[in-house]
């Protein structure tokens, strides 16, 4: 979890290839809304994350299935949609009222039978970071995303995570964190992430 452009994919990738994670990945290729929407958000806003929100439902419904016997990480939780990404289009006016009542029930509808996530990993950046990154990625369509957008995804991420109860969040910072080409930025994410598993372990065996 985090804001555009704090490492989510790469992050993701990297546990599933190291670790022997079965990858969930977000399918931004496959949204055909997603470009419409960075032109013309008021239009678009409503369709593109309702494609995101019935995308990772279909996702979230195959875990049972791989869980017995791989662990799964997944790029960007199902809350983080919900409540970072379509709430701000609620927050800049690009949904209507009747458009989120929509999308939240929608969600609500499903989410007493959605598995809970044992751990999120929160990757932190600055906003001059999340920035280059953005650009460094080159993807056409997000070349207009304004800094106050940015600025409002972070905001919501973090009252998020203030709110919530259930699931255990680690921190981690990114922002010196070139995970493609620095081995030894490679070597202690993972060393955070190994540790984790390890202390979950603990904690769910004690439960049992």
């Amino acid at each position: 979890m985090g804001t555009m452009g704090s490492g989510k994919t790469t992050a993701a990738r990297l546990i599933a290839k190291e670790l022997g994670f079965h990858l969930l990945e977000e399918n931004f290729s496959d949204n055909i809304f997603l470009s419409r929407f960075y032109n013309d958000m008021k239009r678009w806003a409503f369709h593109s994350q309702t494609f995101f929100l019935t995308e990772k439902l279909r996702q979230i419904m195959s875990i049972p299935k791989i869980i017995s016997r791989r662990p799964i990480v997944q790029d960007t939780p199902i809350q983080q949609d919900v409540y970072s990404y379509a709430q701000a289009q609620l927050t800049l006016g690009n949904m209507t009222d009747d458009e989120w009542k929509l999308y939240l029930q929608t969600y609500t509808l499903f989410e007493p039978y959605l598995p809970v996530p044992d751990l999120i990993i929160y990757l932190e950046a600055a906003l001059p970071v999340l920035k280059n990154r953005i650009a460094k990625r080159s993807r056409s369509y997000e070349r207009m995303i304004p800094e106050e957008y940015l600025r409002l995804l972070d905001k919501l991420n973090r009252v998020w995570m203030t709110k919530n109860k259930n699931i255990p969040i680690q921190k981690v910072n990114t922002d010196g964190f070139d995970f493609n080409n620095d081995k030894s930025a490679k070597k202690s994410f993972l060393k955070i992430i190994r540790k984790n598993i390890y202390n979950l372990n603990v904690r769910l065996s004690a439960i049992r």
